[in-house]
C-alpha cells in the first residue's frame, strides 16, 4: 500500500521540477563542480559485469583517461578483481540496514546515484538501464544526468535488447528461447527499455545485434576487444591431417541452445565415426584462464557460434592465432557489414549447423589452410579487435559528444572512406572470399 501511495505521489510533475531544483542548488554549492570541457571525461562501465568493460576501460586508462569499471556483482567465470569497484563496497555500511523495506531500497539507490554523478561524465551502461528501472524512477534519472550535462552511450549485450518478436532469424529466436526462454515473458519491459534510451541516449553503439534496432551511431562489426598483451598468437601449427595424427578441436558454450551445440557435438561424432582422429574439448563454465591456455597451447580448430554472428571467444580464439567457425551466411545480417564495415576482412570460415561437419572435414584434413586461417586472424584480432581499436572508436565518440566537435560516426569503419579505421592499416589478407572457400580452392584441397 505505500509503495502505491509513494508511486502516485512521485507521479505529479511539481515533484519533479523540486526534485530537478534540488540537484541544480546541490550543485552551486559545490565548488569547481563543473568541470573543463577541454580536459578528458571521467569515465563508467557498469553496472552488468561483461568482462569487455574491463578491456574497454583499460584500453582508455592506457591513454590518460580516469575511467573505471562499476559492477553490481560479478560471474563465477571471472575474478573479483577483473573489475574496480562493487555497489555494495560504496555504501555498504547502511545497505544491510536499509534494504530489506522499499524505502531503504530507494534511499540506497539515491546515495549510489549521487556518488556516480559526482564522479563520472560519460556514463556507458546497457539498454537495461544505470541504477534505476522502469519508466516512474528513469523519469528523474535521465533528467538530473542532462541537468549536469552527463553523456549517456548505450551498448547492448542480449538480454537487455532483444525483443524476440521483432527478431527477423526465426534460428535465431529459437536459440534465444533455448537457452534464455525468460526474456520472452519480458518483452514489453526491454521494449521500453530499448525505446527509452533510443530516444534518450547520447550514442548508441551495436554490432550483429541490430534486431529491433531504430538507430545505431556506430556499426562495427563486433564491439568486443581483448587484451593481446595476455593473448598471444601461436608460435607452432600442427600439422596432423586426421589420418596422421590427432587434431584438436575446441567449442566453449556459454549456453548451449545459443552456440548451436548439439550440431557441433553430433559432427564430431559422425567424423570420429568415419575415422577420423579427433581430440574434442568442450569447455563450460571455466575460467577465462583456462580458456586462454587451452586456445594457446592445444586449439588446433574452434567452432564458436553456428546460429549467428561471431562473439568473444571467437576474438579470443582469433587472438590466438586459431581458425574459427562461425556463422556469417545470413544475408539480413551480414550484408550491412560488408558493405558499411570490415566484415570482409574476417576469415572466419562461416558454417551453418548444415555444414558444420564438411567444414569441419575439410580444416582438420588441410593443415595448411588451418594455419594461414589462424595466421590471418592473429592479424584480423589484432587490427579489429585491440585496445588501440577500442581508444579509436570512443575518443570519436567522445568528440562527438563530450568536445561537440564535427565527427561521422556512421562511418567510422566504411570500408570505402579515405579516413576510416579499416583505411589506417593494410588490408587483411586471406584465402576466403565473403567468408566462404571459394571454388578454385575447394577443388586442390584435400576432402
Amino acid at each position: 500500500m505505500l509503495k502505491k501511495i509513494l508511486i502516485k505521489f512521485l507521479q505529479h510533475n511539481f515533484f519533479e521540477n523540486l526534485f530537478r531544483s534540488y540537484w541544480f542548488f546541490k550543485l552551486n554549492k559545490k565548488k569547481n563542480y563543473f568541470i573543463n570541457r577541454e580536459k578528458k571525461p571521467r569515465l563508467f562501465w557498469g553496472p552488468i559485469p561483461l568482462i569487455n568493460n574491463k578491456y574497454w576501460s583499460n584500453a582508455l586508462k592506457s591513454i590518460g583517461y580516469a575511467s573505471n569499471t562499476v559492477m553490481l556483482e560479478y560471474y563465477s567465470i571471472h575474478k573479483k578483481e577483473d573489475f574496480d569497484l562493487y555497489f555494495d563496497e560504496i555504501f555498504s555500511s547502511f545497505r544491510s540496514i536499509l534494504v530489506p523495506n522499499f524505502i531503504g531500497k530507494l534511499y540506497y539507490k539515491y546515495q549510489l546515484f549521487e556518488y556516480l554523478l559526482f564522479n563520472y561524465d560519460i556514463f556507458t551502461f546497457p539498454f537495461s538501464g544505470l541504477i534505476f528501472k522502469g519508466n516512474l524512477l528513469r523519469k528523474f534519472e535521465l533528467p538530473i544526468l542532462k541537468l549536469l550535462n552527463k553523456k549517456i552511450v548505450i551498448i547492448p549485450y542480449g538480454g537487455d535488447a532483444y525483443m524476440y518478436s521483432k527478431i527477423k532469424s526465426t534460428s535465431l529466436q529459437q536459440a534465444l528461447l533455448f537457452s534464455y526462454p525468460e526474456l520472452a515473458k519480458r518483452e514489453k519491459e526491454i521494449e521500453e527499455n530499448v525505446f527509452f534510451w533510443q530516444q534518450n541516449a547520447d550514442a548508441i553503439v551495436v554490432d550483429f545485434m541490430i534486431d529491433g534496432m531504430s538507430r545505431w551511431d556506430v556499426l562495427p562489426c563486433n564491439i568486443l576487444v581483448v587484451d593481446h598483451h595476455l593473448w598471444k598468437g601461436k608460435d607452432f601449427y600442427n600439422k596432423s591431417d586426421g589420418i596422421n595424427g590427432v587434431v584438436t578441436i575446441v567449442h566453449s558454450p556459454n549456453h548451449r541452445g545459443f552456440k548451436g551445440s548439439e550440431f557441433v557435438i553430433d559432427a564430431i561424432n559422425e567424423l570420429k565415426n568415419e575415422g577420423l582422429k579427433i581430440n574434442f574439448i568442450l569447455l563450460e563454465k571455466v575460467k577465462n584462464e583456462e580458456v586462454r591456455r587451452v586456445l594457446f597451447e592445444e586449439a588446433d580448430i574452434l567452432v564458436e557460434q553456428l546460429i549467428l554472428g561471431y562473439a568473444l571467444n571467437a576474438i579470443e580464439g582469433m587472438a590466438s592465432g586459431v581458425p574459427v567457425l562461425s556463422n556469417l551466411s545470413n544475408e539480413e545480417y551480414v550484408r550491412i557489414f560488408r558493405r558499411y564495415s570490415y566484415l570482409n576482412e574476417c576469415p572466419i570460415l562461416t558454417t551453418t549447423p548444415e555444414n558444420i561437419k564438411e567444414n569441419l572435414k575439410i580444416l582438420i584434413q588441410n593443415p595448411e589452410l588451418r594455419e594461414q586461417l589462424g595466421r590471418a586472424s592473429k592479424k584480423y584480432a589484432e587490427k579489429y579487435h585491440s585496445n588501440e581499436t577500442a581508444v579509436f572508436m570512443f575518443e570519436n565518440i567522445y568528440d562527438k559528444i563530450w568536445h561537440n566537435k564535427n565527427v561521422d560516426l556512421l562511418n567510422l569503419f566504411h570500408p570505402l572512406k579515405q579516413n576510416s579505421y579499416n583505411n589506417k592499416y593494410p588490408k587483411i589478407k586471406h584465402p576466403l572470399i565473403e567468408n566462404k572457400i571459394p571454388s578454385e580452392l575447394l577443388s586442390k584441397l584435400n576432402k
